[in-house]
């Protein structure tokens, strides 16, 4: 068949782009290589800022399966007046920039915020620049993924299944554990996998909250910044394969589907 001109420029688009989008994990791979990037990540600093991101991603994504799915049911089995409004201020989130996100926690659940004031005037709570703070400012962020994953799946369940099983006696509930979650369980497991690979990776929010925490993207920054390219070269490279395995447990997991 003769080759197009279209055809052609097709071609050499895809190229371009591969080379842009394949020039900066080529740079980092390199760098990684010449600043002996491996041997920085056994450092103990590195590593207990690796355990705090790795254990506030897992509780903020717990929290945010919880309550994504409760908010993914609600908008998908019991539409109301106003609901349209709700699901798009659940959902906000996600197009706030992050440093934005960050600084309405703080005006929230600081020491003299709406909630925080009285938290620590009644029981001398403090949960800004805590550990309790990185949890809420990642599960602050990924809540809305959760939520629309949950939706989502919950849509794809036949609406005949839910009615039969209301015929058969069930109530919400039972139809809810034996019927909606085990049909939407690709979807919803490819949602948490998805919200954690976020939380870890968050970065704005989580920065202005952490006080002297570090996280991994803020470490990558503060290293970055200060010359400190092994360290830096190090995560960056642990997320850009931490990414890789999510995506590619997604795409099996939407394989599966089929």
């Amino acid at each position: 068949m003769k080759t197009s001109g279209f055809s052609v420029l097709m071609t050499l688009v895809v190229l371009v782009a591969g080379l842009f989008f394949g020039s900066p994990f080529a740079a980092l791979l390199r760098s990684f290589v010449a600043t002996d990037g491996l041997a920085q990540l056994l450092d103990r600093q590195v590593l207990v800022v690796v355990a705090t991101s790795l254990i506030t991603a897992l509780l903020a994504t717990g929290l945010a399966a919880v309550v994504g799915i409760v908010l993914g049911y609600h908008f998908t089995f019991r539409k109301q007046v106003g609901s349209r409004w709700l699901k798009t201020f659940f959902s906000l989130p996600l197009v706030l920039p992050p440093s934005a996100a960050g600084y309405m926690l703080l005006l929230a659940f600081g020491r003299y915020g709406l909630i925080g004031a009285p938290l620590y005037q009644a029981f001398s709570l403090q949960i800004m620049f805590t550990m309790t703070a990185l949890v809420l400012a990642q599960f602050f962020v990924i809540t809305p993924l959760m939520m629309q994953a949950a939706s989502s799946a919950f849509q794809q369940v036949p609406e005949s299944l839910v009615k039969a099983s209301h015929s058969l006696g069930a109530d919400e509930y039972t139809t809810f554990v034996k019927v909606l979650l085990p049909l939407s369980r690709p979807v919803l497991v490819a949602g948490v996998i998805t919200a954690f690979a976020r939380a870890i990776g968050e970065f704005g929010a989580t920065m202005m909250v952490a006080g002297r925490l570090k996280t991994i993207p803020i470490m990558i920054y503060s290293k970055a910044m200060g010359g400190d390219a092994g360290v830096a070269d190090g995560l960056s490279l642990l997320l850009v394969l931490l990414s890789f395995l999510v995506l590619l447990l997604v795409n099996l997991l939407g394989e599966s589907r089929r």
